[in-house]
């Protein structure tokens, strides 16, 4: 006989980003203890979910429950993952991690007995409700309650989410799984990107997400060749026309031969799957790799892609990626890389004492190749793969604890030749960028931003990644590549000659050429120096800005989509110049730099 009768979840079908109030309803079966007992609820809290919580309580996401039987006395808190501990009035609760509910419940309760919890209690217009994730990242998509019984009322806690080796989550006596579906919303803008083999015309919602819609709704022109997995509509013709029916649409540049042989090519190569600490703990976020590499592929129309999940070796071993994990990675690498079509490379996320930095492989390593204990920081995995093919990317919205000016460089230049200087965290270009910044809640210190490298002495070049948690990946932070072929040894040279450049998102294609060498290059110190700068976007372009030594040298105020103008410079001594690109929707990009001397 079932501990539950019957468990429903209400509503069980919304918009994304809609307030609700949701209803849990539990029944009580013939198994349910007389005794007291506990119930967890588990919840997911993809980007956007409100956290459930008891702290405020006209807050989103408050939680009340109602127990039906009056004889039973019961107890309601939140479980905070991140704190390890229940949230208390007399300690702000973390951003993120209030996850789960648990109800203790006294003697008494009989089979029968209804209880209620209300997640976004709005109590006669009093509470606002929850608030649903903006994120829909798959075609069919899900949310998550699990209702977790355990007869014993001390079990069920601690509880940090999942297990991982020598340390099980609790198993409970019964569960409940409840889902309900996240819809998109209604169309409210057209994105056409134009690749090598074709075009894709994206019917995109308030949050990026694909809209449910018809090609002939929303467009004026040649009807699609396919509308693929992700609700993509493919044209075989990359220079299609299309006329919106009303609908705000952007339209990228092509990128074939924009520097002598060379095409332009688009990547992500720092994404987070199910397998990342945090995604599991406490986004709950169950895209796997091989999902994200079909959404970058014909969601986001990417060329090139890595998922890089957090592995920390030297920490324990719930930090630690798992060979189960790696090597369920590593099959979704080979049967989604296509040399020539989409490129995917194995990659990890490694934390040290620096900072973080993305690891990406130029092969297929085993996962004792990756599993070091002594691997204490990355100076360490540096001389392990000294005669190894691999790139080790830095990013600094986790600034380290080195000391101040500080700074572990890669003796070889070829394993560590850019920077990640923008991802969803914002922007690492300076102290004070003047758009797509930084949120006051992420951390700064300013020996760890690009400009800081370029005065001292540094040659990086600068690239951007979405650094995803929440499943879309490619959507806010690229990096775009000039190479004559799509294939990763092509594409690695490039990074390694610093033939890259950093964007927010919009596809903008930028030349910057010093003395005719293309940005990365090192040249010979000579006092005339004569720039090309090329730009075309998605939208109409508001500044360009020419920097040299880290320093505004000069802006130019472009009319329209498109710029090019060739400034020639006399100046004196060893200096480094790069660019910035900025559209009047605030959408960067970055070149690398050049440097003479």
């Amino acid at each position: 006989m079932p501990v539950f009768r019957s468990a429903s979840l209400s509503p069980d079908d919304v918009v994304c980003a809609d307030s609700v109030e949701f209803v849990i309803r539990l029944e009580l079966g013939e198994e349910v203890s007389a005794a007291a007992f506990r119930l967890v609820f588990d919840f997911s809290s993809m980007l956007g979910t409100s956290c459930p919580s008891r702290f405020v309580n006209e807050a989103s996401g408050y939680v009340e429950v109602y127990v039906h039987n009056p004889l039973v006395t019961h107890d309601l808190r939140c479980w905070d993952l991140d704190l390890a501990d229940f949230a208390l009035p007399n300690r702000e609760p973390s951003r993120e991690a209030q996850r789960m509910v648990v109800l203790d419940l006294g003697p008494g309760s009989q089979p029968g007995d209804v209880i209620e919890l209300h997640w976004g209690e709005t109590y006669d217009g009093f509470g606002p409700g929850t608030k649903v994730t903006s994120v829909v990242p798959r075609p069919e998509h899900y949310g998550r309650i699990d209702v977790r019984y355990f007869a014993d009322p001390e079990a069920g806690i601690p509880d940090l989410g999942f297990s991982w080796a020598g340390s099980p989550r609790p198993e409970p006596d019964a569960v409940a799984a409840l889902r309900y579906r996240v819809r998109p919303r209604p169309v409210h803008h057209l994105r056409l990107l134009r690749g090598q083999a074709g075009a894709r015309l994206l019917p995109l919602d308030l949050f990026h997400n694909v809209a449910e819609t018809q090609a002939a709704e929303i467009v004026e022109g040649p009807v699609p060749d396919r509308r693929n997995s992700q609700g993509v509509f493919e044209y075989a013709d990359r220079n299609v026309q299309l006329r919106s029916r009303g609908l705000p649409m952007r339209s990228t540049p092509t990128f074939d031969r924009v520097y002598g042989d060379c095409n332009v090519y688009w990547g992500d190569l720092h994404t987070h799957s199910v397998y990342s600490i945090d995604c599991i703990q406490r986004a709950r976020m169950d895209m796997t790799p091989g999902e994200l590499m079909d959404f970058a592929r014909h969601r986001q129309g990417l060329d090139f892609f890595a998922v890089s999940d957090h592995h920390q070796p030297k920490d324990d071993t719930m930090r630690h990626l798992g060979a189960t994990a790696w090597e369920a990675t590593l099959a979704d690498v080979r049967s989604r890389h296509v040399p020539g079509e989409f490129v995917v490379f194995p990659a990890f996320e490694f934390r040290d004492k620096r900072g973080d930095t993305v690891v990406v492989c130029n092969w297929e390593p085993a996962y004792s190749e990756i599993e070091h204990p002594e691997w204490e920081d990355i100076r360490v995995l540096w001389a392990a793969w000294r005669d190894r093919d691999y790139l080790s990317i830095p990013h600094f919205h986790n600034s380290g604890r080195l000391a101040p000016d500080e700074w572990w460089a890669n003796p070889d230049f070829a394993g560590e030749p850019v920077l990640e200087i923008f991802s969803d965290h914002g922007s690492y270009e300076c102290e004070n960028p003047p758009e797509n910044g930084r949120a006051i809640c992420k951390p700064f210190r300013p020996d760890r931003c690009g400009v800081h490298f370029l005065q001292h002495g540094y040659r990086y070049g600068f690239v951007a990644n979405s650094d995803d948690h929440k499943g879309h990946v490619g959507v806010n932070g690229l990096t775009a590549v000039y190479s004559p072929s799509l294939d990763r040894d092509a594409l690695l040279a490039a990074y390694r000659a610093r033939q890259v450049y950093a964007t927010t998102n919009a596809r903008i294609r930028l030349l910057f050429t010093a003395n005719d060498a293309l940005m990365g290059s090192v040249l010979p110190e000579t006092r005339h120096k004569e720039f090309r700068i090329e730009v075309a976007g998605e939208n109409r372009l508001k500044r360009i800005d020419l920097f040299r030594n880290g320093g505004l040298y000069r802006t130019l105020l472009p009319e329209g989509i498109a710029f090019a103008q060739t400034i020639a410079v006399d100046s004196e001594g060893p200096d480094n110049w790069y660019v910035r690109a900025t559209q009047i929707d605030n959408h960067i990009a970055w070149s690398s730099p050049v440097w003479f001397g």
